[in-house]
């Protein structure tokens, strides 16, 4: 009996079998990873590395850091002009400040010139000159009956309003009395009052005070003690011989 197929579609088999070989060659290397994008923007020439990204740091404490350096640099600025205004007023004798040598004569003559600027006139009835200001009474009016008096301050600016009152004192033209004498006059009185300077002598300036006398200048410090010294000085800026008992 002839031999059926199980499968009347299957195909005949071959009159050789084909041997199967491994592919022995080795896979090729897997591709390394791709790097990750770079959080920086390319550049458009040169080395990307050798650029530099400006970093920002944010901090809560910024603000009040901000506020304190304003502050300090408003508070200098108002250090340095006080500073440059006290200068200022020591230069030009503004403000309360002295800017004189109130014994010099350059500023003697300054003081007759800003009287007869700002007063219109040089009549007068005493001058004080102390260390760094003089302080000048004058009559009120230019009426010889009018008791009425008014003093100024000077230190080396405008003259500044210091009293008023009344007095029965003579007057006299400041520009009678040559600013030259007021020179040295204190130096009499530094060489009798122990311990004193310059600075703690005054001059006073006035007219005699009562007949046959012919002092104008009083020069006076005080001593260690306390106990006064005085030298007179006629019209003239020359030196009255002290009266002995």
């Amino acid at each position: 009996m002839p031999y059926v197929s199980g499968m009347a579609n299957e195909p005949d088999p071959p009159n050789e079998w084909r041997v199967y070989e491994q592919d022995k060659t080795p896979d090729p290397e897997p591709a390394p990873p791709s790097a990750p994008p770079s959080v920086f923007p390319p550049v458009p020439y040169g080395d990307a590395s050798s650029s530099s990204q400006p970093i920002v740091i944010r901090s809560s404490s910024g603000g009040p850091k901000l506020v304190l350096i304003m502050i300090a640099v408003i508070v200098l600025g108002v250090v340095v002009a006080g500073a440059v205004a006290i200068f200022a007023a020591v230069d030009s004798g503004i403000g309360g400040l002295g800017g004189i040598d109130a014994k010099d004569p350059d500023d003697f003559e300054e003081l007759i010139a800003t009287l007869e600027e700002e007063r219109g006139t040089t009549v007068v009835h005493d001058v004080n000159f102390y260390t760094d200001y003089i302080i000048v009474y004058m009559p009120y009016t230019d009426d010889p009956k009018d008791d009425r008096q008014i003093a100024f301050t000077w230190r080396g600016g405008d003259l500044e309003e210091w009293t008023r009152g009344t007095t029965t004192d003579p007057r006299f033209d400041l520009k009678e009395i040559d600013p030259d004498v007021i020179e040295g006059m204190c130096d009499p009185v530094l060489e009798r009052a122990d311990g004193a300077t310059p600075d703690d002598c005054s001059v006073f300036l006035s007219p005699p005070s009562f007949e046959g006398d012919e002092g104008w200048f009083r020069a006076s410090a005080s001593d260690d003690f306390g106990r006064s010294v005085t030298v007179k000085y006629d019209k003239e800026g020359v030196e009255i011989p002290e009266e002995t008992p």
